[in-house]
């Protein structure tokens, strides 16, 4: 019997040890509680809040085992470990969530069978409430995600911006929506060579300025962001959580959809099921042998490899829509 090791008992936690006991394999999945568990393990899978998110990579390179890391943690990070990844004959795989995870998976694929121009990503997660914005995510990692400086590919040129420039209103399923550049390329700026490359977050409209609003008033000051998280999370509503994916070449244009969809008591919120079914499907692999790269490798990389796409790809679609138009 395998043995997985989840990091962490969030949301996301909670999601992955929920889809990996449906799958039909001799596992047994567990929640870290010392590094004993770590030792113990064959599988490690980190979904840690990016504050103490580098503990995943630290126990796997103690104790050499392999790594599907979900937490929120800088490309530049991995990259500095690279050299003892390797040495410890490990496999790590970060950003294996949703965006990135999935994603980057996709983009690798089409970037392969491609010669794409442009690539434009655009996800987040709705409510069908006017006036509502759900908050289905770690709460912090949200917050500093729209705090950051943006960095886009433009004419070839890595180019800065700043969060939520370049604003749009549109309707999506139906609601008004708004989005606006982000920070989320993470390791696609560097391993993809795209001439136009760029990553925007969606939601529903006014939430820029509600967002503003809370950030001008201290709101999210280390003093007040725990009260400021209660209150925004006690509010329950259904939600959706979407991700498209839109690439130009230099015949066609494609375009990928995915979403995933919860009732407002639902055990898993829409973002759970949408995050969680990566790291599942990898895990999956990787425990039958059919992933046998180590060191360090990000999911775009892993996308290039045409029938582990197809493998992964059509197992996330028995949980959420997923399509190529």
């Amino acid at each position: 019997m395998k043995k997985i090791l989840i990091l962490g008992k969030g949301r996301i936690g909670k999601a992955i040890d929920y889809y990996l006991k449906k799958q039909s394999l001799n596992i047994k999945v567990d929640f870290f509680n010392n590094e004993k568990d770590a030792k113990k393990s064959d599988l490690l899978i980190s979904a840690l809040p990016g504050d103490v998110g580098e503990l995943g990579l630290k126990l796997a390179l103690k104790f050499k085992k392999d790594l599907i890391d979900i937490s929120d943690l800088e490309h530049s990070f991995y990259l500095k470990n690279k050299k003892k990844i390797k040495e410890k004959g490990i496999l790590v795989i970060p950003f294996a969530g949703f965006s990135p995870g999935l994603i980057n998976f996709i983009c690798g694929r089409e970037v392969k069978e491609n010669k794409v121009n442009e690539i434009e990503i655009l996800t987040g997660s709705l409510s069908k409430q006017k006036s509502s914005f759900p908050f289905l995510w770690c709460f912090d990692d949200l917050i500093e995600g729209h705090q950051l400086e943006v960095t886009l590919i433009k004419n070839g040129k890595k180019i800065k911006a700043s969060s939520f420039s370049d604003y749009r209103k549109e309707k999506i399923e139906k609601i008004d929506a708004e989005n606006y550049l982000a920070e989320g390329l993470c390791s696609l700026i560097d391993t993809l060579k795209v001439k136009n490359m760029s990553y925007r977050v969606v939601r529903n409209f006014g939430f820029s300025s509600f967002f503003k609003y809370l950030e001008s008033f201290g709101f999210f000051n280390d003093q007040n962001i725990d009260f400021t998280k209660k209150i925004l999370e006690s509010k329950k509503q259904d939600n959706l959580t979407l991700g498209e994916i839109r690439i130009k070449t230099a015949k066609k244009q494609i375009l990928w959809k995915m979403k995933a969809f919860s009732k407002k008591n639902e055990k898993l919120n829409s973002m759970q099921k949408i995050t969680a079914i990566f790291p599942v499907a990898l895990a999956r692999e990787l425990l039958k042998g059919n992933i046998s790269q180590k060191g360090l490798i990000f999911p775009e990389q892993l996308g290039e490899n045409e029938k582990l796409f197809q493998i992964v790809s059509k197992r996330a679609a028995k949980e959420i829509s997923a399509k190529r138009i």
